[in-house]
């Protein structure tokens, strides 16, 4: 799936790539709309409209907790581990957009996929 070149959400696709050239999906999501601004995806069998949905209401789930607990804190990163992929969300400083990484967890590793993501994740 083709993303855009030279929009914020293109070059952080673009960033992650060059780090993760085998990355399952790269994706920006829209909070308010809950749908991705710009994806690339390297399998179609992996949505990531259909991802951005529920991912959206993953962060959500997870502010309200946050919120109930009286932490006083914000969210930066949530993790998803699975048997062959990694998942991370990372919210944007703004707020209004979910960074979105899955890749293969025989390939990479949480570290990578941090670092990558701290990296490219800016602007949005």
């Amino acid at each position: 799936m083709p993303y855009t070149k030279g929009t914020l959400a293109g070059d952080f696709i673009e960033g992650v790539l060059s780090e993760i050239p085998d990355a399952v999906c790269v994706s920006v999501i829209n909070l308010s709309a809950g749908m991705s601004i710009d994806s690339y995806c390297n399998t179609p069998d992996f949505d990531p409209d259909v991802a951005a949905v529920h991912h959206t209401e993953v962060l959500r789930t997870e502010q309200k907790a946050v919120e109930a607990l009286q932490l006083n804190d914000s969210i930066k990163d949530i993790f998803i581990t699975l048997g062959t992929q990694i998942h991370m969300l990372t919210l944007s400083k703004t707020g209004k957009a979910l960074y979105y990484i899955v890749a293969d967890a025989h390939k990479t590793n949480l570290s990578m996929v941090r670092s990558t993501m701290q990296k490219f994740a800016k602007g949005i």
